[in-house]
């Protein structure tokens, strides 16, 4: 189907961004309002197009843009806006000179997509305000019906919508989300920083005599497609002289995960978070964003407590973010208490990731199967209320 995309520019509530974005309008003979699906970002560096990877080479790695074809297809209007301070991602960029470096290249990316003073207004209050504000700015659309608007969330985003509708400031009509944790901000960045960090030191115990050694270490790390990632450098992990085993590894992550605490809880709010290094400028958010991971710690999924709406959380058994079996266990206890209003429906995916591809912990296009069902999840909730 053909659709007719606008663009839109709103300042942000601070002062300090400006919101761009785009509603993508499908073409109906005598529709003059349309069922739309509001599709909020995960964090970090996210935009409108979803760039998860290139796994695929092909328009089908802009996640979002990819499930927005689907929704407009099926003659629904999409909204879609890049996060405060993104302005691209590395698909759709300006291409970097010929041989840059790996380096040379992340510069490039920073240098044309993100704006790093704008980023560092990125704090708990700011990312709710964004959102609620694309949302008004879909409601008031003359040509969406607001009593037809669903939300669509993904990672982060999920806990910002669940912070709004908890606190009353935007009613969808439906909520489906994809690859949001279901318990606290605080016990996830725990769990990653601690058990996640610990098992997966413990994993390299080729010969399981209940020891990493050295040599176990000297070996896995140089190929390793986590700890050089999330920054836990081979230095870091030196082997006691017996080695690490679960005890002494789980002990030396907590002390980690201590000290990182400490430090964020010291920084003041405005602070710039990652901490800056002299020759390569990343500023992701503020030290405020950085301060919820460890000081929050309401479930996610008890935010939908009071909505009644339909809520339809997706979790991955493989996701990158967080354990996939331990969320869907924390769920499903949640939702079993009797807590909400009208329980969500919570479906698993086993064998996907954080884009819900099949075998890839991060990365998209997300599934044909995935998409297929995102789509019919929208229409079953449009469904429940028609015109």
């Amino acid at each position: 189907m053909s659709h007719t995309t606008q663009v839109f520019e709103l300042p942000s509530r601070d002062g300090r961004a400006c919101l761009r974005g785009q509603i993508d309008l499908p073409h109906a003979d005598g529709a003059s309002r349309f069922a739309a699906v509001l599709i909020v970002n995960g964090g970090w560096f996210m935009e409108r197009d979803g760039f998860m990877g290139t796994a695929s080479g092909t328009d089908r790695d802009l996640v979002y843009r990819d499930l927005a074809g689907g929704l407009i297809a099926a003659g629904i209007a999409v909204i879609r806006y890049d996060n405060r301070g993104v302005k691209g991602n590395e698909r759709t960029m300006p291409a970097p000179p010929a041989g840059c470096s790996e380096l040379e290249t992340a510069r490039h990316y920073l240098d044309a997509c993100i704006d790093a003073d704008v980023r560092q207004s990125v704090s708990v209050r700011t990312q709710m305000d964004d959102v609620e504000q694309v949302w008004e700015f879909a409601l008031q659309h003359p040509q969406v019906d607001p009593q037809r608007l669903i939300v669509w969330a993904h990672s982060e985003g999920g806990l910002n919508v669940g912070r709004l509708v908890s606190a009353g400031r935007m009613t969808p009509l439906g909520i489906i989300t994809v690859g949001t944790a279901a318990s606290s901000p605080a016990a996830l960045v725990r769990w990653t920083l601690v058990d996640r960090h610990a098992a997966h030191l413990m994993g390299w115990d080729d010969d399981a005599d209940g020891r990493v050694t050295q040599d176990d270490i000297d070996r896995r790390y140089p190929g390793d497609t986590l700890f050089p990632v999330v920054g836990v450098s081979q230095a870091s992990l030196t082997a006691p002289v017996d080695g690490w085993t679960r005890a002494s590894a789980f002990d030396h992550f907590e002390k980690a995960y201590a000290a990182a605490r400490s430090a964020a809880l010291a920084k003041p709010d405005d602070a710039p978070y990652p901490d800056p290094e002299p020759d390569f400028r990343m500023v992701a958010a503020s030290n405020h964003w950085w301060r919820q991971w460890f000081e929050d710690n309401q479930p996610q999924i008890d935010h939908f407590a009071s909505f009644g709406g339909q809520v339809i959380i997706h979790l991955a058994g493989i996701d990158s973010q967080f354990s996939g079996p331990r969320e869907k266990a924390f769920a499903e206890g949640r939702i079993d208490s009797g807590a909400f209003v009208r329980p969500p429906r919570l479906i698993y995916h086993p064998a996907r990731g954080h884009s819900l591809r099949t075998g890839e912990p991060a990365s998209g296009p997300m599934d044909d199967a995935a998409r297929t069902q995102m789509i019919e999840e929208v229409q079953e909730i449009l469904r429940g209320h028609p015109l």
